[in-house]
Formats: structure tokens, C-alpha cells, sequence
């Protein structure tokens, strides 16, 4: 791990895991983590938050938070699994969460999720980014979570000095591949998805005011699309985010 950065913790998930094709408990299962972390930082602020400027704006990121549901990895090789989801690939998906993932404002990983998954060389990892339903798990979300309720991505920060909270009602599948693939073995490995959060309030050198990108407001394609693009998955067993 480089350097003595600090993260912010994401909020407890410790009852949660996620899946993978095959037996997630037979004896050739092996540990793996998923943790997430903010990558391509303009600025980290004293208070471990994201400053990026430019076009005359000057965006402050002091919390992001995104709505993660049913992960999994994804072996190299096709292998035999239970299909009871029409159109599947490889495997069905592990129905969890939702959960509330806390991105670090650093570029420094941190852990949110661990499981025991079969040995084997993984090409993908892939989960929802999620925006809440009327299930029995999202109405349970909801009520503990009221800010996303109808929303799966929210921002809180400044703009040029003045308080804003940007949401986003995102809700698809999102496919990383890894490159080169991981080899999930007898050592404990840890996956890391990237969040380029401070990308995603920029248009080429211009800050968007996100008060802007909010539903229904001019900037809302362009920024949900920087979302989308804003996403990695690396092997990074000393969880230093890269």
C-alpha cells in the first residue's frame, strides 16, 4: 500500500456477500474480497475530499455513494450452473443487497464486501448499479435509506462555495473485464472496482455545475454517462486502490 493515505470507511456489509459461478462453498473454494476505491484525483483535500476546477467552477466532492446489487465474477471458461433465469450467461446472478457502497474520497481501496468462490481464472466481474424497486429487499432499503428511494447515485460537495446534493436514478448492469484476467488461488486476492468520481462533473477542461445534472436538468445525460464511464476492475491484493 503507497503512502500514507487515509479512506473513508464504507458502511457496514459485513452479512453480505457476492457470488460466483460454480459452488461458493465446496472444498476448492477459495477467499476473495471486493473493495472499491476513487481513482484519477484532481485534488484530495485535508478533509479527504475531491476538489476539481476548471471553465471558471470549482467543484468540492465531500461524500459519493452508489447503490450496488446482485454481483458476481465471471470464470474464463463457461462452467455448469443451475439456470433458472432465462438468457443468463454462464451463471445466474446472486440476488443480494441492495447495499450502500461509501466511495473513499482517496485513491486508496477499501474493502466492502468478502466471499469464498471456486479456484479459477476470472475474466469479469459485473453487478448493478441499482436504483431501488418496490421488492421486499429495495422497500426495506428505502425505509433505512430515504435519500435513495428513487435514486442510485448521490453526491453532496460544493460549488464555488455553495452546498449542492446531485443525485442520479441509474439502474443497469454494469460488465468490468479484467486486463489480463485474475487467478483466484490459495492466496487470499482482492478485486477492486475504480470510481473516477472526480471525473464525472467534467466536460473536456469545463466543471459542470452539478446543479445541473440533476433529473430532468440539461446536464443529466452528459453526467451519467461520465458515470458509466468512470468504472475499472483491477486485481489489487494490497487494496492501495491501483
Amino acid at each position: 500500500m503507497r503512502g500514507n493515505n487515509l479512506i473513508k470507511m464504507l458502511l457496514p456489509v459485513a452479512a453480505v456477500g457476492f457470488a460466483a459461478c460454480g459452488d461458493s462453498t465446496g472444498p476448492n473454494s477459495k477467499p476473495v474480497s471486493l473493495s472499491f476505491s476513487s481513482q484519477g484525483l484532481v485534488a484530495a483535500g485535508a478533509n479527504f475530499d475531491i476538489t476539481v476546477t476548471g471553465g471558471g467552477n470549482t467543484v468540492v466532492i465531500t461524500k459519493a455513494q452508489l447503490v450496488i446489487r446482485d454481483i458476481k465474477l465471471k470464470q474464463s471458461a463457461t462452467v455448469a450452473c443451475v439456470d433458472d433465469d432465462a438468457g443468463s450467461d454462464d451463471c445466474d446472478e446472486l440476488k443480494i443487497g441492495p447495499f450502500l457502497a461509501d466511495l473513499p474520497l482517496t485513491a486508496t481501496a477499501t474493502s466492502a464486501l468478502t466471499a469464498s468462490i471456486p479456484a479459477g481464472t476470472y475474466r469479469e466481474v459485473e453487478f448493478k448499479i441499482h436504483k431501488p424497486g418496490s421488492d421486499a429487499a429495495d422497500a426495506a432499503f428505502s425505509a433505512a435509506n430515504p435519500n435513495f428511494a428513487t435514486s442510485s447515485v448521490r453526491v453532496e460537495g460544493t460549488i464555488n462555495g455553495t452546498p449542492f446534493v446531485f443525485t442520479n436514478a441509474i439502474s443497469e448492469k454494469i460488465e468490468l473485464e479484467f486486463n489480463p484476467a485474475i487467478v483466484i488461488d490459495g492466496t487470499n486476492k482482492n478485486v477492486t472496482v475504480q470510481v473516477n468520481v472526480a471525473s464525472w462533473f467534467k466536460s473536456g477542461t469545463t466543471v459542470i455545475d452539478p446543479r445541473t445534472a440533476n433529473p430532468g436538468q440539461p446536464n443529466a445525460n452528459t453526467v451519467s454517462a461520465n458515470i458509466r464511464a468512470s468504472l475499472r476492475a483491477v486485481e489489487d491484493d494490497d487494496k492501495d486502490g491501483k
